[in-house]
């Protein structure tokens, strides 16, 4: 099976200038592309100019680097020759175009691996001279009974995104590898850039442990190497399920908008590849229903939008309360009936209003729709009225509509309409009255607001979820996905919005008890389908002390109407006062006290970490210019410290909504930065929230503002969310191992005690969360001993 890569990243001037580029390509300075064409004169200078940014930038780069840079420090040299130098490292490293080419020598590429797990390894190419035409394949890999495919061989090269902004003073400006293209036509390299492939093996179920040979072919117009690798399969097979449960966010609207999608059809079959590689990298997503939700059939309600107000009506027990509290969207109220009316009757509208500040604006709508339910654009009603704090009635006369009219829809604006939405405000409906003709006669169910609970009908319709869990949590063995649920409220500790059950708020007896009439609903049917106990209700972010007490009444919500179904809580400041509430503490990693964790583990509740735009270094972080080996040893910590999940917001945050326009779709693959969004920033303020923050995949459109074919393909994925799945199969070792010893009691006393003790990480590993190795190898020869002891332990079984 031969591959090929497209692509060059070899300018003029760099072919001209090839080391003055290349160190001066991390020192934060402009790149001079298009000065090639300079007078010589200037030529000079710059040559000056960037030899001294070179010596900077080293400097630089063993502060702040020192492993993977200065030093180099890793990797296995296979040739050197006249025109090229050719290297392997394990898939456990970031590899910069200037990393040095290593001083320790090998014949081969050797690998170790279990059934069922991914083992990846880079080959690196140090060309002397421009190379074209490059091209690799590899072989089946063939033990003396068994063989492994070479389709079970994936083949990508690594790319690298430019930062200019670093994360924190630990990292640096330049060009940091991270995103894993397909291979795919030919490669075309630079003098003295380090190209890398990117080679992972999958280990099937059934192979038979031994030592499978087989080879990587590299050809060019130059040259062509076979390499020799060399796989060594442990006689042990990792599970389908992670031990560990996850959640990742994942974005569906920006999986349309960077893939171009419009069709339905479309959609399903590219967020279904998304699902794919989420099942491949052993996480799981937070919604694998986004395009399946469970369908809501709610009767004996007609207004939608608004709260119906018990505390101050104008009479009766409720007014309509709607609240625009938005400066980008006008928020409304919708009586959900379309109403009849006839051609040729006058019809007038009738109200009275309330505001919650004196001479508010706010707009009343009734929509025109024809026989065909069309929409028709130009026969509107609309008008601008003024509300004050105390009650007072007002009418609008909608007067005779044409005979194309069969039907109207009335909405109620609580603030002036524009197409931005920025004016807001907060005004009370009550006695709407639609009548025709000077008739008496109210068009408007419940234009009183007045409605019976017991008349509330609430059915949902499970097919199209079903359909999804069936084969996502079913057939991809996701072991967690986010449930939201109908009229839970929400928020951060920035601001929150209070909860509503089809208008009735928070708090209320009528809210508590359709809350418990839904609830009840979804835990039963999760029950009967075996999915029970895989949700997790993530319903509030981060809560500040001032959060508490609505946090917890949100709680008791779902406690008293579903108690099986379990909640969920992110904590960026946790506290004890709050921490009882819920099943599941998922709390920010530079805040978690170990001990603390341990013990809320041992009371049986869930303990998961996440990371996001915090902690930075020295913190384990998911940055790109942050250390290699970051996402792996926060699996091993995890373990150590007995937690259960992990977590990171987001995996495709490509764009943010404050850091550009809205028709502007920032580019991942060169642009590293995230940017802050909603915590109340405006529109421009870019304020850096980390390189590569919610971003573990890339999309295949690498000009999103440019291109507008349809992308129906999968992500792809970065050395970060690689990193990653390493961390999660590390975890089954020493999962594998904890089973073993609880299970085989009975086996050499000197095999259980250095068990035990491979299962009590070292110091030398890490002794907290921010003071650990930065070297992989660590974690690589220690992985072999676990591997060992494990074999040994199941050969103890047959004894």
């Amino acid at each position: 099976m031969i591959y090929s890569v497209n692509g060059s990243r070899c300018s003029g001037w760099k072919r001209l200038l090839p080391e003055v580029y290349h160190n001066a390509h991390y020192s934060g300075e402009k790149s001079l592309t298009g000065i090639a064409v300079a007078k010589s004169r200037q030529n000079i200078l710059i040559l000056i100019i960037f030899l001294l940014l070179s010596l900077s930038s080293q400097s630089l780069a063993q502060k702040a680097d020192p492993y993977h840079r200065s030093s180099g420090g890793f990797g296995y040299l296979i040739a050197s020759r006249q025109d090229y130098s050719l290297w392997w490292a394990e898939g456990a490293y970031k590899i910069m175009y200037d990393t040095p080419v290593p001083r320790n020598h090998a014949k081969s590429v050797d690998l170790w691996a279990a059934g069922n797990e991914y083992e990846p390894f880079q080959l690196v190419i140090k060309p002397n001279v421009r190379t074209d035409n490059l091209m690799i394949g590899i072989s089946d890999l063939i033990s003396i009974n068994d063989t492994i495919p070479n389709t079970n061989a994936e083949l990508r090269s690594v790319g690298y995104v430019q930062v200019t902004k670093p994360t924190d003073d630990y990292g640096f400006a330049g060009m940091w590898p991270d995103p894993l293209p397909p291979v795919s036509g030919t490669a075309t390299l630079c003098p003295d850039e380090n190209f890398v492939y990117w080679i992972t093996v999958y280990v099937p179920h059934g192979a038979k442990a031994g030592a499978y040979n087989g080879h990587v072919t590299l050809s060019c117009d130059r040259w062509e190497k076979k390499i020799p690798v060399k796989l060594n399969v442990w006689g042990f097979v990792l599970p389908d399920v992670p031990s560990i449960r996850s959640g990742f966010g994942i974005s569906i609207d920006k999986i349309i908008a960077y893939h171009n999608l419009t069709d339905r059809s479309d959609i399903e079959k590219t967020y279904d590849l998304y699902m794919q590689a989420f099942r491949d990298y052993r996480i799981a997503p937070y919604y694998f229903s986004a395009l399946y939700p469970v369908k809501e059939i709610i009767s004996g309600v007609m207004w939608k939008g608004g709260y119906f107000d018990p505390d101050d009506p104008y009479e009766g027990d409720y007014s309509l309360r709607v609240e625009d509290d938005s400066r980008i969207s006008s928020i409304d109220a919708t009586y959900q009936k379309e109403i009849v009316i006839e051609p040729g009757i006058d019809y007038r509208l009738s109200w009275v209003v309330r505001s919650g500040e004196n001479d508010q604006q706010y707009c009343v709508l009734a929509e025109s729709i024809n026989a065909d339910s069309d929409l028709m654009m130009f026969e509107n009603r609309m008008d601008v009225f003024k509300a004050d704090t105390i009650w007072k009635s007002q009418s609008f006369k909608l007067g005779a509509f044409s005979r194309e009219v069969s039907r109207i829809r009335l909405t109620l604006f609580p603030a002036f309409r524009t197409e931005e939405g920025e004016y807001t405000g907060t005004v009370w409906f009550d006695n709407i009255m639609l009548t025709s003709n000077g008739s008496g006669n109210n068009l408007l169910v419940q234009g009183d607001f007045e409605v019976d609970i017991n008349d509330i009908d609430i059915q949902l319709d499970f097919s199209d979820f079903d359909f999804a869990a069936s084969r996502y949590l079913d057939g991809f063995g996701f072991n967690s996905f986010r449930l939201d649920l109908k009229g839970m409220g929400g928020g951060t500790y920035f601001s929150r919005r209070e909860g509503q059950f089809e208008g009735f708020p928070q708090g209320t007896q009528a809210y508590e008890k359709l809350m418990d009439r839904y609830l009840g609903q979804i835990q039963d049917h999760l029950k009967e389908n075996g999915w029970l106990g895989k949700e997790y209700v993530y319903w509030f972010d981060e809560p500040g002390t001032a959060d508490y007490p609505f946090v917890r009444e949100g709680m008791e919500t779902i406690r008293r109407g579903a108690p099986e179904i379990t909640t969920f809580l992110t904590e960026n400041d946790p506290g004890p006062e709050i921490m009882d509430v819920t099943d599941i503490t998922c709390t920010i990693w530079h805040r978690i006290d170990p001990a603390k964790a341990q013990e809320i583990v041992g009371r049986g509740q869930g303990y998961w970490s996440y990371l996001c735009t915090a902690p930075k270094s020295p913190w384990v972080s998911e940055f790109i210019d942050h250390d290699a080996i970051n996402l792996r040893i926060w699996l091993w910590m995890s373990y150590s410290y007995r937690l259960d999940g992990i977590l990171i917001w987001s995996t495709n945050y490509w764009t943010s909504r404050a850091g550009s326009p809205s028709w502007y779709l920032q580019d991942p693959w060169k642009e590293a930065a995230s940017y802050v969004q909603d915590y109340g920033w405006p529109l421009g303020k870019q304020t850096n929230w980390g390189n590569g923050d919610g971003r573990l995949w890339y999309p295949p459109n690498r000009e999103p503002n440019m291109i507008t074919e349809k992308y129906i393909e999968g992500p792809v994925p970065s050395l970060r969310i690689e990193f990653l799945r390493q961390g999660i199969e590390d975890f089954e070792y020493l999962k594998l191992l904890e089973k073993l010893l609880d299970e085989k009691t009975d086996a050499d006393p000197d095999l259980l005690v250095k068990g035990k003790i491979l299962l009590d990480i070292p110091s030398r590993i890490f002794s907290d969360g921010k003071t650990y190795t930065k070297d992989p190898q660590d974690l690589l020869s220690y992985r072999k001993k676990l591997a060992e002891i494990i074999i040994k332990l199941q050969r103890s079984n047959i004894q």
